[in-house]
């Protein structure tokens, strides 16, 4: 009986076999989660998943792969959909450089742009219009720098989206924790309310064209017309409020009366045609005797003096329609 001797042409064949069977032509085999594997190549998903086990556990619960929308890559070319040609990638033992593979973290050899392109090939929704003239875009910002693919996205959370743009805008963190502001630590609101963080028409990557207009979203009772108008009103809420939080009361740039006076000079001058006792000269730090003419701001020796402003005097006690009115006898914001 003669031995069995070793013929190289038969391994050879049977290693190209399993070559043709793990990366040839069929189009169709089981994928790790029980359905069809829709990837160029059968064994694409399971080659996938033998070194990122983690990446797909976290990317399968996610709307990137549901299976029942064509859209998705999950329902397309499963990991091919977005990082391109895996075949080279897979027979050289995962090196991404070497292989060219599409990668989206901080060493990529995409660009942020590049990178971009990638995720607009599916998401080219209306709301992207503004995305190549967005200060985001200028800015070199990729997708990836807010969103995750790979599990639950932050962005989409209400009550996380303000964390992830904290992230770069640290200063408006500090705003958003004074006393007074918008509910976003409560999550009532999103900044993606009044920004639009793929670039908007309005300063600021507003949602709108202009500030009154997006404040007007949810303050309509304050857009007018009025009768009696207040012009700062009409031209800019800004100009008296801060958007993102304030240390005074209404979010106020400036606390009363010294906000109104940045406009409104007191009238307690000598050159005041109604004398320099006139009635809102107190509002200046002035100080009086009870029942006596206001004496600026150094009383007379031996008086007592009286702030009116340590009072809790401001100019909305009576000017309280300071936003408009349209009463006939409103003409002074007072009614």
């Amino acid at each position: 009986m003669k031995a069995n001797r070793f013929k190289p042409t038969r391994w050879l064949l049977m290693v190209a076999g399993c070559l043709v069977a793990a990366f040839g032509q069929p189009t169709v085999a089981a994928s790790a989660d029980g359905g069809e594997s829709n990837s160029p190549q059968g064994v694409r998903l399971e080659a996938c998943i033998g070194c990122h086990p983690a990446q797909y556990e976290a990317i399968k619960s996610s709307p990137h792969w549901m299976r029942g929308d064509p859209r998705t890559p999950g329902s397309a070319q499963e990991c091919a959909s977005c990082h391109g040609d895996l075949e080279q990638h897979v027979l050289l033992a995962g090196d991404a450089k070497a292989t060219g593979l599409q990668t989206f973290r901080s060493k990529s050899l995409l660009t942020p742009s590049e990178q971009n392109a990638v995720c607009q090939g599916c998401h080219k929704k209306a709301n992207l219009l503004h995305w190549e003239g967005s200060a985001h875009a200028a800015d070199d910002v990729g997708c990836v720098g807010c969103h995750r693919v790979h599990g639950p996205d932050r962005v989409r959370d209400r009550h996380a989206e303000k964390e992830v743009c904290f992230t770069c805008h640290s200063d408006l963190r500090a705003q958003v924790h004074r006393p007074y502001g918008h509910p976003l630590r409560e999550g009532l609101m999103t900044c993606g309310d009044c920004h639009a963080a793929h670039g908007g028409p309005g300063d600021a990557e507003l949602k709108t064209f202009g500030v009154n207009e997006t404040c007007y979203g949810c303050h309509a009772e304050k857009r007018g017309p009025f009768l009696w108008e207040h012009q700062p009103v009409s031209e800019d809420c800004t100009l008296c409020h801060t958007a993102h939080g304030a240390v005074n009361k209404g979010m106020l740039t400036r606390r009363q009366p010294h906000l109104c006076q940045s406009c409104h000079e007191p009238t307690a001058m000598a050159n005041n045609p109604l004398g320099p006792h006139a009635r809102h000269s107190r509002l200046a730090l002035s100080y009086r005797e009870p029942g006596a003419f206001d004496q600026g701001p150094d009383p007379a020796p031996g008086s007592r003096g009286i702030s009116r402003l340590v009072m809790g005097e401001a100019c909305s006690n009576c000017h309280n329609k300071v936003h408009g009115t349209n009463h006939p006898a409103g003409a002074k914001l007072m009614r």
